[in-house]
Parts: structure tokens; sequence; C-alpha cells
């Protein structure tokens, strides 16, 4: 390996390193009924790697991966709708050696995927991942006030969904 890649190397794993556990998070929630999360990071990741020495401000590495992942779960879900999936078979199991609170998670999960994609993804990226509104703006390239309305419509439409009596009929549940 040259020099220059290792150095190259170096300096993007040192920033990467700040934001890893935040951005395998936000992959873990966005990811879901999509691809796989590890997938997401991977790809997102290494497009990040590849154009590391295009991004001018070295810090903007956040902004960057968020977005990636963003447009590769956008782009995932138009080329499943080109395939013309349906929903019926995009189904989450709920295996029954989850905990109580891993239930409870998988629930909360589900009824964030009856949220319109943008209130969804400020919900994660604020609730889950503590960005700020100004960082949010900025990784879904929309306006501040944008997000503000966002976020409250979206916790005003989970509070209804995560209230209302969850129709068991729909649930799918295996047991071992």
């Amino acid at each position: 390996m040259r020099i220059k890649d290792k150095r190259k190397q170096k300096a993007f794993l040192k920033e990467y390193g700040n934001i890893h556990e935040n951005f395998v998070r936000f992959c873990q929630a966005r990811a879901r009924g999509v691809m796989s999360y590890e997938d997401l990071v991977s790809e997102s990741t290494l497009r990040a790697y590849q154009h590391w020495e295009k991004i001018e401000k070295k810090d903007s590495l956040k902004y960057f991966l968020f977005t990636t992942a963003r447009n590769i779960i956008l782009n995932t879900v138009r080329k499943k709708k080109e395939l013309s999936l349906d929903d019926e078979n995009v189904n989450h199991v709920v295996s029954s050696n989850k905990g109580e609170q891993d239930l409870e998670i998988e629930y909360l999960y589900e009824q964030l995927d009856k949220l319109s994609e943008v209130k969804r993804e400020a919900l994660i990226l604020f609730e889950i991942n503590g960005f700020s509104i100004k960082e949010i703006a900025k990784i879904q390239d929309i306006s501040e006030g944008s997000v503000k309305v966002n976020l409250s419509r979206g916790r005003k439409e989970l509070q209804v969904l995560m209230t209302d009596e969850p129709n068991l009929q729909e649930a799918e549940v295996v047991y071992k």
C-alpha cells in the first residue's frame, strides 16, 4: 500500500470512528424491511471512503454518510417498487425467544414504518441518534422549519399508532 493511501485510510478512519456508533444505529433503524443494515453501513462507508478526497470539510463526513445511506435506501425502495413487490412479501416475523423489551422495540419499529419517509427519518435522526434540527435539515436537504414540523407531526402520529390497540390478526408470531 502506498504512503498516500495509508494517510488517506488513517484520516478517514479517525473521522469515521467518531460517528460509527450513531451511524450504525441510524442504519439499523432505516434499513428495516428494505435491506440488511450491515450492507447499508458497508456500502455507505465504502462510498464515503471512495469520495474522501472530494469531501472538502472532513468534519462533514457524517453528513455525507447519512445522506448516502438515505439515498441508498430510497434507491432500493424505488427498485423494489419497479419490480412490483407487494408489501405482503416484506412481513416482519417476531421470534418468541425475544425478551419483552425486544418485542416493545420491534413494535415501535413497526409503528415507525407506518410513518411517511421524512417523518420516520427525522424521528430516527433526532430521537435515536441525537442529531440537532440543523444537522437533520442538512442531511435531509430541507429547512429547519420543515424538520420541526416533521418531528412534531411524526411524534403525534406515532403516539396515536402506539396507543391504538394492536391488530393481533396482522401480527405474525412464530413459536419454536
